[in-house]
């Protein structure tokens, strides 16, 4: 195998593919990058054979061919290069040589036929979203995906697709974000849980142009993504995920509402102290128009004073300053909405008309009245 290519277009392939390159793995050939050649272009794919990763650029074949190259040497190596072109070539005993103005470099490669094949789709169902509103869903609720469960299910997002109708979910237990939207165009119904790390590694592919549509296919446990040059194969968690409907009040005693910014400098503010503590907690006390937020810690303490637009009763209530901190993170608007009904009952956080984007935080129980 023997080809030309733009340095430059390689780095950026390779930057595409090696999300998906294996960590740790008992099977070697999982931490390479397999190579192959088209009639004027190199498919390069990784994967930990969870979620496959395969991206293609232009190039000038010289003899066609495949193989396997180690792949965050490969990955260092190429970014090293002069800012010229490349020509790498394959001998018969898999010795990949790297040529760029006036560097030359060895490394040793593996048989291509080592390399695991491309998940089999049967009976596909495909779909077409656009890529903006898959990318903002996801950018709005990953945060929320639980890291380590003994509920495999909560270690993913559910996307849920159907009558016009896209919905993306991650709880973890102690929160869920919830992101909604409409896509008049797609009838399929769809219901899959996307492993967590696939979600953020498509989420990191997707375009933020509003032209742009990713081709959604479904069969059995997997996900087939297409992009424009690039293609994301994706095991996907089996199991019933939770009825996130049923966690979500119905009605509430306490509504407040404020201005974002504010709110936000204030939690990062009373962040600083409350991380310093054991219990990690930041108290909102909630009264006569005003929210005080406080927090203490061994180190010392701080008290913040808000005006809000409040209606219902008066409410002490503590959150997890982690939890706090991501609702006031992800959340773009200038004004939002926080509902609730007492100190132990779940909490509902959304941008002023918008309940398309729902936090639901649950509070810590406190000695405090």
């Amino acid at each position: 195998m023997q080809f030309n290519c733009s340095t430059a277009k390689l780095i950026e392939a390779l930057q595409i593919v090696i999300k998906a390159l294996a960590g740790r793995t008992t099977n070697q050939i999982l931490e390479g990058v397999l190579i192959e050649t088209g009639s004027s272009e190199l498919v390069l794919t990784c994967s930990d054979e969870r979620i496959t990763i395969i991206t293609r650029i232009p190039a000038d074949i010289v003899e066609p061919g495949r193989g396997v190259v180690p792949g965050k040497l490969f990955n260092e190596i190429v970014r090293r290069l002069p800012n010229d072109e490349a020509n790498i070539r394959m001998d018969d005993r898999c010795v990949f040589t790297i040529r760029s103005a006036s560097t030359r470099m060895n490394i040793s490669g593996q048989d291509a036929d080592l390399f695991p094949m491309l998940p089999s789709m049967d009976d596909e169902r495909e779909i077409a979203l656009p890529q903006d509103m898959l990318r903002d869903m996801i950018q709005k609720t990953e945060f929320a995906i639980a890291q380590d469960d003994m509920r495999e299910v909560l270690t993913g997002c559910l996307l849920e697709i159907g009558g016009g109708d896209v919905n993306m979910v991650a709880l973890d237990g102690y929160r869920m974000a919830l992101r909604r939207a409409k896509c008049s165009d797609v009838l399929e119904r769809v219901s899959a849980i996307i492993p967590g790390r696939a979600v953020g590694d498509i989420g990191k592919l997707l375009s933020g142009s509003e032209d742009a549509f990713a081709q959604l296919s479904f069969s059995g446990n997997k996900l087939h993504i297409r992009l424009e040059n690039t293609e994301i194969f994706v095991i996907l968690v089996e199991g019933e995920y939770i009825q996130y409907r049923q966690i979500l009040p119905k009605s509430f005693s306490t509504r407040v509402e404020m201005e974002l910014e504010p709110f936000r400098r204030c939690i990062d503010r009373a962040a600083l102290i409350a991380r310093e503590g054991s219990n990690n907690l930041i108290m909102l006390r909630i009264a006569n128009g005003t929210m005080v937020v406080e927090a203490h810690s061994q180190i010392g303490d701080v008290h913040e004073e808000l005006e809000i637009r409040q209606e219902g009763a008066d409410l002490n209530i503590a959150f997890n300053v982690k939890y706090l901190t991501d609702v006031v993170r992800f959340i773009d608007a200038e004004n939002i909405e926080i509902n609730l009904n007492n100190a132990v009952s779940p909490c509902i956080v959304t941008p002023v008309g918008d309940e398309d984007y729902i936090h639901l935080i649950l509070p810590v129980r406190t000695g405090a009245r």
